[in-house]
């Protein structure tokens, strides 16, 4: 069946299409070598690019409430929700305290790996890192900068055909990639990363 929008949405999943070769921090987290200070730098900025995709889906639930679309941006929103709720897991597994992903929260915690942050800081240092040290990573904030500025400025049909283009490259790119290799780690056996 033709129909533009369909056809839209499959010409912008080609344009999106991850390559052959997969990101190197892809790969690591594949076949379980990625450094554990990685897995936790990725906690942190999974909490900050959880909870920023999920305002912005909940913002373009209510721009759009009374359409269907309301309802499937308020299902999405859902399951940030239901991500943001495995954090906890992985930061612990990572040797963060969990409470501390709320880059907000201002309790003292113990939130440093015992090995090398992946941006060369003092691997030595027994000083806490909580996700607030953590500076926001501009690659990693990208795509909620972009879906925010979606959510401000671009009709809600438009947003949702941009995300609907979007699941399949990063679905591609990432989720049936991660889950084996972590899992073969010790310190994440008790953690299930979803694919």
């Amino acid at each position: 069946m033709n129909h533009p929008i369909l056809d839209q949405i499959q010409q912008l999943r080609a344009e999106l299409a991850p390559g052959d070769t997969a990101p190197a921090l892809v790969t690591a987290l594949a076949d379980g070598s990625a450094p554990l200070a990685a897995l936790a730098e990725l906690a942190a900025q999974q909490y900050r690019i959880i909870t920023s995709d999920r305002r912005s889906l909940l913002l373009l639930a209510t721009r759009c409430a009374d359409r269907p679309a309301g309802a499937w941006f308020a299902t999405l929103a859902d399951g940030e929700s239901a991500a943001l709720r495995t954090l906890p897991a992985l930061a612990a597994a990572c040797g963060l305290d969990p409470n501390s992903l709320d880059p907000n929260n201002s309790a003292p915690t113990n939130s440093a790996p015992n090995n090398s942050a992946p941006d060369g800081r003092n691997p030595t240092s027994t000083a806490p890192r909580s996700p607030a040290a953590r500076p926001p990573l501009p690659g990693c904030q990208a795509y909620p900068a972009y879906l925010a500025w979606l959510t401000l400025n671009a009709r809600p049909a438009s947003a949702a055909v941009a995300l609907v283009a979007n699941f399949a490259a990063w679905g591609k790119c990432t989720g049936f990639h991660l889950g084996p290799g972590q899992r073969k780690r010790e310190r994440l056996a008790s953690y299930a990363l979803v694919a």
